[in-house]
Protein backbone atom coordinates (compact mmCIF):
# COMPACT_ATOMS: atom_id res chain seq x y z
CA UNK A 1 0.00 0.00 0.00
CA UNK A 2 2.84 2.41 0.85
CA UNK A 3 4.51 1.68 -2.49
CA UNK A 4 1.29 2.42 -4.36
CA UNK A 5 0.91 5.72 -2.48
CA UNK A 6 4.52 6.68 -3.24
CA UNK A 7 4.08 5.83 -6.93
CA UNK A 8 0.91 7.95 -6.97
CA UNK A 9 2.59 10.96 -5.31
CA UNK A 10 5.78 11.04 -7.43
CA UNK A 11 4.10 12.45 -10.58
CA UNK A 12 2.31 15.07 -8.47
CA UNK A 13 5.55 16.17 -6.81
CA UNK A 14 7.37 16.32 -10.15
CA UNK A 15 4.47 18.32 -11.62
CA UNK A 16 4.66 20.82 -8.77
CA UNK A 17 8.41 21.18 -9.31
CA UNK A 18 7.78 22.09 -12.94
CA UNK A 19 5.20 24.69 -11.93
CA UNK A 20 7.68 26.32 -9.54
CA UNK A 21 10.27 26.43 -12.32
CA UNK A 22 7.97 28.48 -14.53
CA UNK A 23 7.10 30.79 -11.61
CA UNK A 24 10.82 31.64 -11.28
CA UNK A 25 10.88 32.94 -14.84
CA UNK A 26 11.02 36.70 -15.35
CA UNK A 27 8.68 37.90 -18.13
CA UNK A 28 9.50 41.07 -20.07
CA UNK A 29 7.96 42.91 -22.94
CA UNK A 30 10.24 44.30 -25.66
CA UNK A 31 10.17 47.86 -24.30
CA UNK A 32 11.37 46.69 -20.86
CA UNK A 33 14.09 44.59 -22.47
CA UNK A 34 15.32 47.45 -24.67
CA UNK A 35 15.37 49.99 -21.79
CA UNK A 36 17.62 47.82 -19.64
CA UNK A 37 19.95 46.63 -22.39
CA UNK A 38 23.39 47.65 -21.14
CA UNK A 39 25.57 46.64 -24.03
CA UNK A 40 24.91 46.48 -27.75
CA UNK A 41 25.73 42.77 -27.85
CA UNK A 42 28.63 40.77 -29.12
CA UNK A 43 29.57 41.64 -32.70
CA UNK A 44 32.28 39.10 -33.60
CA UNK A 45 31.92 35.51 -32.41
CA UNK A 46 32.19 31.86 -33.28
CA UNK A 47 29.40 29.76 -31.80
CA UNK A 48 28.79 26.03 -31.87
CA UNK A 49 25.89 24.19 -30.39
CA UNK A 50 22.81 22.14 -31.02
CA UNK A 51 19.43 23.12 -32.38
CA UNK A 52 15.99 21.62 -32.22
CA UNK A 53 13.14 22.74 -34.39
CA UNK A 54 9.50 21.79 -34.01
CA UNK A 55 6.79 22.81 -36.45
CA UNK A 56 3.45 21.45 -35.31
CA UNK A 57 4.26 17.85 -34.34
CA UNK A 58 7.29 17.36 -36.58
CA UNK A 59 10.71 17.89 -35.10
CA UNK A 60 14.25 18.13 -36.34
CA UNK A 61 17.50 18.33 -34.45
CA UNK A 62 21.11 18.82 -35.32
CA UNK A 63 24.15 20.98 -34.86
CA UNK A 64 24.80 24.60 -35.64
CA UNK A 65 28.03 26.46 -36.26
CA UNK A 66 27.75 30.26 -36.51
CA UNK A 67 30.69 32.50 -37.41
CA UNK A 68 30.16 36.28 -37.28
CA UNK A 69 32.94 38.69 -38.17
CA UNK A 70 32.85 42.35 -39.20
CA UNK A 71 29.19 42.35 -40.29
CA UNK A 72 29.33 39.05 -42.19
CA UNK A 73 27.79 35.87 -40.81
CA UNK A 74 28.05 32.27 -41.94
CA UNK A 75 25.71 29.75 -40.36
CA UNK A 76 26.09 26.04 -41.04
CA UNK A 77 23.32 23.66 -40.00
CA UNK A 78 24.04 19.93 -39.72
CA UNK A 79 21.79 16.93 -39.26
CA UNK A 80 22.36 14.51 -36.32
CA UNK A 81 24.77 12.49 -38.51
CA UNK A 82 27.03 15.54 -39.08
CA UNK A 83 26.00 15.97 -42.71
CA UNK A 84 25.54 19.58 -43.69
CA UNK A 85 21.92 20.51 -44.39
CA UNK A 86 22.35 24.16 -45.36
CA UNK A 87 24.57 27.20 -45.18
CA UNK A 88 23.10 30.62 -44.52
CA UNK A 89 25.12 33.77 -45.18
CA UNK A 90 24.11 37.15 -43.78
CA UNK A 91 25.47 40.57 -44.68
CA UNK A 92 24.65 43.14 -42.04
CA UNK A 93 25.19 46.27 -44.19
CA UNK A 94 22.89 45.21 -47.04
CA UNK A 95 20.57 43.11 -44.85
CA UNK A 96 20.88 40.28 -47.39
CA UNK A 97 20.45 36.61 -46.60
CA UNK A 98 21.74 33.85 -48.89
CA UNK A 99 20.59 30.22 -48.46
CA UNK A 100 22.78 27.46 -49.84
CA UNK A 101 21.19 24.05 -49.20
CA UNK A 102 23.30 20.91 -49.43
CA UNK A 103 21.15 19.66 -52.32
CA UNK A 104 18.64 21.18 -54.72
CA UNK A 105 15.83 19.14 -53.13
CA UNK A 106 16.54 20.79 -49.77
CA UNK A 107 16.58 24.35 -51.18
CA UNK A 108 12.81 24.68 -51.21
CA UNK A 109 12.47 22.94 -47.83
CA UNK A 110 15.12 25.18 -46.23
CA UNK A 111 13.59 28.40 -47.54
CA UNK A 112 10.07 27.29 -46.56
CA UNK A 113 11.19 26.43 -43.02
CA UNK A 114 12.87 29.83 -42.63
CA UNK A 115 9.74 31.59 -43.91
CA UNK A 116 7.49 29.55 -41.62
CA UNK A 117 9.62 30.36 -38.58
CA UNK A 118 10.44 34.00 -39.20
CA UNK A 119 7.82 35.25 -41.67
CA UNK A 120 10.66 36.66 -43.77
CA UNK A 121 14.32 35.84 -44.06
CA UNK A 122 15.20 39.34 -42.81
CA UNK A 123 14.07 38.34 -39.32
CA UNK A 124 17.15 36.14 -38.96
CA UNK A 125 18.89 39.38 -38.00
CA UNK A 126 16.40 39.66 -35.14
CA UNK A 127 17.31 36.12 -34.03
CA UNK A 128 20.97 37.18 -33.93
CA UNK A 129 20.17 40.34 -31.97
CA UNK A 130 18.33 38.43 -29.25
CA UNK A 131 20.91 35.65 -29.20
CA UNK A 132 23.88 37.99 -28.68
CA UNK A 133 22.14 40.59 -26.48
CA UNK A 134 20.48 38.72 -23.63
CA UNK A 135 18.49 40.70 -21.04
CA UNK A 136 20.26 41.83 -17.87
CA UNK A 137 17.67 39.95 -15.78
CA UNK A 138 19.17 36.67 -17.04
CA UNK A 139 22.20 37.16 -14.79
CA UNK A 140 19.98 37.37 -11.71
CA UNK A 141 17.19 34.87 -12.43
CA UNK A 142 18.68 32.50 -15.03
CA UNK A 143 15.21 32.15 -16.66
CA UNK A 144 13.84 35.09 -18.63
CA UNK A 145 11.28 35.40 -21.41
CA UNK A 146 10.61 38.32 -23.74
CA UNK A 147 7.50 38.94 -25.83
CA UNK A 148 8.37 40.38 -29.24
CA UNK A 149 6.08 40.54 -32.32
CA UNK A 150 4.04 37.48 -31.29
CA UNK A 151 7.24 35.54 -30.53
CA UNK A 152 8.29 34.43 -27.07
CA UNK A 153 12.05 34.33 -26.61
CA UNK A 154 13.10 32.27 -23.58
CA UNK A 155 16.58 32.36 -22.10
CA UNK A 156 17.83 29.71 -19.69
CA UNK A 157 21.07 29.71 -17.75
CA UNK A 158 24.32 31.51 -18.42
CA UNK A 159 27.76 30.21 -19.35
CA UNK A 160 30.19 30.44 -16.46
CA UNK A 161 33.15 31.37 -18.66
CA UNK A 162 31.35 34.15 -20.56
CA UNK A 163 28.64 35.66 -18.40
CA UNK A 164 27.10 37.58 -21.30
CA UNK A 165 25.96 34.42 -23.11
CA UNK A 166 22.93 32.26 -22.28
CA UNK A 167 23.13 28.46 -22.34
CA UNK A 168 19.80 28.07 -24.14
CA UNK A 169 17.63 30.39 -26.22
CA UNK A 170 14.20 29.30 -27.45
CA UNK A 171 12.08 31.15 -30.00
CA UNK A 172 8.43 30.06 -30.05
CA UNK A 173 5.26 31.24 -31.75
CA UNK A 174 1.98 29.38 -32.17
CA UNK A 175 3.06 25.78 -32.84
CA UNK A 176 6.65 26.63 -33.90
CA UNK A 177 9.68 26.28 -31.65
CA UNK A 178 13.36 26.82 -32.44
CA UNK A 179 15.76 26.10 -29.59
CA UNK A 180 19.50 26.80 -29.67
CA UNK A 181 21.73 25.11 -27.09
CA UNK A 182 25.04 26.96 -26.96
CA UNK A 183 27.92 24.58 -26.24
CA UNK A 184 30.89 26.78 -27.03
CA UNK A 185 31.43 30.40 -28.00
CA UNK A 186 34.55 32.43 -28.70
CA UNK A 187 34.45 36.21 -28.83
Amino acid sequence: MKNALILFLIPIIIGCANIRHSENETNLNYIEYKKKLVHPGIKNFSLSGKISLFIKEKGLSGRIHWLSKDGYDNIEIYDPFNSIIAKISLTESSRKVLFVPSSSSQKEKSENVIKIIFGSSDNIFTLKKFLMSPPIELFENKNVSINYNEWIIRYSGIHDSIRKIPKTVEYSKDNISLKIFINDINT
